[in-house]
């Protein structure tokens, strides 16, 4: 009742529904009425809300790929709000959990809309298994909310940290977080702001660093880019050794760790340290102690000292306001126990998360429209331009800082009624992401100029933040100013807007690309994640195209180790045989078959489009291997070839010997690709 008074003095009418649930739909029913009787611009759930496990969606999800017919339902879905929150999603319903009596299984229907675009936020109050009561916790919760609500807090502290792993430990990735944070947030970490960027590498251990930064009683955001499961955040991994004496150590605990694996067969364990000898002349001493208890507990603690877990936190007490996890699985609240919930169940200051509930890509801007938090906006509204299938609210998603402008409060203007003109004037704003929050908005309403403001703004802005925004929009309209767009893209000065280029140029596959793609990999060799993607993606280009383009670039290009690129490019471009040689060869092992379909979900080898057609119209193929071949070719949503493509599956459609599976699965494909 406390909270409720407290958000309708800050004129956000609220209401308090409880029943006890027995089906998702009760819920979404009341949320539904409430929005069209009362405008309800969020919802937050607040204890045993009945969960949607959400199946057939994973291409809302940004890297979930889990295969659903070979993994358990509890575990190949994805527990997800926006079940909830966007109303143009249809589901159909297929059962509740036997055993996990609040999970209710869904699959995304086929003629849904295939693409987020939610109607109202959400966030989870769920308790965690702490030992406090649950009642007390929602309790305690509630009114730190209300106390931070009233506290006029600003957001004038950040701290940013980097775990072992996250981004391939790329200093060229990591570096233009520093810059984007200052045009978001312009002017604020100037004078009495201070914002810190750390990572792994800073110390050996940096456990306790990271957690006494947590317990800074003025730290406002915090952000963590690193490995997760629900019960840890990985912050490092062992540390760099530096003497032949520490290479030993190492080389021995990592020996220890292996064959603890093996602690039930010893005869594998013999075998494993019979081949090591023979292998490598590594006697029995290399391997002493697995078995010590002492030496057990003496390795656990090390790693203990390599990451979070559920216990630290509720003994750090954190004070970060908010807190993002731009990692897997820190936000699964299917658990009992999760690290999102610990934060904002914890003692200390922290309101609000944001995280996942399983795993998420790493080539995403998680800093996305982050200046929106720092003018005043809700946590909730934020997330509602930004979330995926998988990204969550947990905590109070009203939550929002004094805007750092007294004249701008961004809360306000973003739940007033869509305004075309005040738009269009706010592309312009002197903001950085009020110009970003203007082209979403715009997007979203369908502005018919959409297209070409986008690449207007891509060519002009003097923002990275304004530019990816301008990109990434465009992927969503996916027009022929996208194709365009990639070929300057290529060449910004911004390290995450030239890897998302390298990913784009690849979905869409046009071989006007392959040139411009082996340029930069030969004369930017030390952008390391931009590198790798690069060589990966030459494998969806026709042959001969990557062939030539290696031929005449290089020929023409300053760089000295011209023969090992080439054989690098050339090598990755040879999986594209090695895969169709797979897929082709009906007298070759099904399973085998099958997965190198799926790897055309990650990897869309668009030279190979018309062979696949061919197969999925094939009557007398199997049918399990046409089905699993649509599936993939569902992912093709940006490819040049996408029209041909859904023509093949219209012709599966309307054809009434079709067997009923494959008919499905086509429509599926034809739905998300049109």
């Amino acid at each position: 009742m406390a909270y409720q008074q407290m958000l309708n003095e800050e004129q956000l009418p609220t209401f308090i529904i409880y029943k006890d649930w027995k089906r998702p739909e009760e819920v979404k029913k009341v949320i539904q009425r409430l929005h069209s009787q009362n405008h309800l611009e969020g919802v937050v759930f607040v204890g045993d809300i009945p969960i949607a496990m959400i199946r057939k969606a994973q291409h809302l999800t940004s890297a979930f790929k889990m295969n659903e017919n070979t993994f358990p339902w509890n575990e190949s879905s994805v527990p997800s709000d926006r079940f909830y929150d966007d109303f143009h999603l249809v589901f159909d319903y297929l059962k509740q959990d036997s055993i996990q009596k609040n999970f209710f299984y869904y699959e995304l229907a086929v003629q849904s809309p295939q693409t987020i675009h939610c109607d109202i936020y959400s966030g989870r109050i769920k308790p965690v298994d702490n030992g406090v009561d649950s009642y007390q916790q929602i309790r305690d919760y509630l009114l730190k909310a209300i106390e931070q609500h009233r506290s006029g807090n600003k957001l004038d502290q950040f701290f940013s940290y980097t775990g072992e792993g996250s981004y391939s430990n790329s200093l060229t990735a990591w570096t233009p977080e520093a810059f984007t944070i200052r045009e978001q947030i312009p002017g604020v970490f100037d004078k009495q702001g201070r914002a810190r960027f750390m990572r792994y590498s800073f110390y050996d251990y940096p456990k306790e660093t990271v957690m006494n930064m947590m317990k800074r009683e003025d730290l406002d955001l915090a952000i963590f880019h690193e490995h997760g499961t629900p019960d840890r955040q990985y912050l490092s991994a062992s540390p760099a050794t530096e003497d032949l004496n520490s290479h030993i150590e190492k080389l021995k605990a990592d020996k220890r760790s292996y064959i603890r694996r093996w602690a039930k067969t010893p005869e594998k364990i013999a075998e494993y340290i019979q081949k090591q000898r023979e292998e490598y002349g590594l006697d029995a001493s290399w391997f002493e102690g697995y078995d010590d208890p002492k030496q057990l507990e003496k390795d656990s603690l090390l790693d203990l000292k390599t990451g979070i877990v559920l216990a630290d936190v509720t003994k750090m007490k954190p004070n970060a306001r908010m807190v993002i996890f731009d990692a897997c699985y820190n936000g699964d609240f299917r658990e009992k126990d999760y690290i999102a919930g610990r934060y904002i169940f914890s003692e200390g200051k922290s309101v609000v998360a944001f995280a996942n509930s399983v795993n998420v890509l790493q080539d995403k801007q998680a800093n996305e429209m982050l200046g929106l938090l720092g003018l005043g906006a809700r946590v909730g509204q934020w997330a509602q331009l930004t979330n995926i299938l998988e990204s969550h609210v947990i905590g109070d998603p009203t939550f929002r800082f004094t805007s750092n402008d007294a004249s701008l409060n961004l809360s306000e203007l973003i739940s007033r009624p869509y305004n075309e003109a005040e738009a269009l004037r706010n592309v312009d704003s002197p903001y950085a992401d009020v110009q970003n929050l203007a082209l979403h908005q715009l997007y979203r309403n369908g502005y018919a100029g959409i297209s070409d403001l986008l690449a207007k703004k891509y060519r002009t802005s003097p923002y990275a933040v304004v530019r990816y925004t301008s990109l990434a929009l465009l992927t969503q309209v996916n027009d022929r100013n996208l194709q365009e767009i990639l070929k300057e893209s290529i060449h910004d000065s911004n390290e995450f807007i030239r890897r998302t280029t390298v990913r784009f140029m690849a979905y869409v596959g046009l071989n006007d690309y392959v040139p411009l793609l082996v340029k930069e990999y030969a004369e930017n060799y030390f952008s390391e994640r931009e590198r790798f993607d690069i060589g990966m993606k030459m494998r969806v280009f026709d042959e001969k195209v990557v062939k030539k383009a290696v031929e005449d670039v290089l020929a023409h290009s300053y760089v000295t180790d011209r023969k090992e690129l080439a054989e690098v490019l050339l090598k990755e471009n040879e999986y594209k045989t090695s895969a169709d040689e797979h897929i082709f060869d009906k007298t070759g092992k099904k399973g085998y078959r099958i997965s190198y379909i799926n790897s055309l979900k990650n990897e869309n080898i668009h030279a190979s489009v018309d062979g696949y057609l061919k197969l999925i119209l094939d009557a007398d193929e199997e049918e399990k291997v046409r089905c699993a071949l649509l599936e993939s070719l569902a992912w093709f949503k940006w490819s040049y070839r996408r029209q041909d493509i859904m023509d093949a599956c219209q012709q599966l459609m309307s054809n009434a010997n079709t067997p009923a599976a494959v008919r499905e699965n086509a429509e599926r494909t034809y739905f998300r690709l049109k």
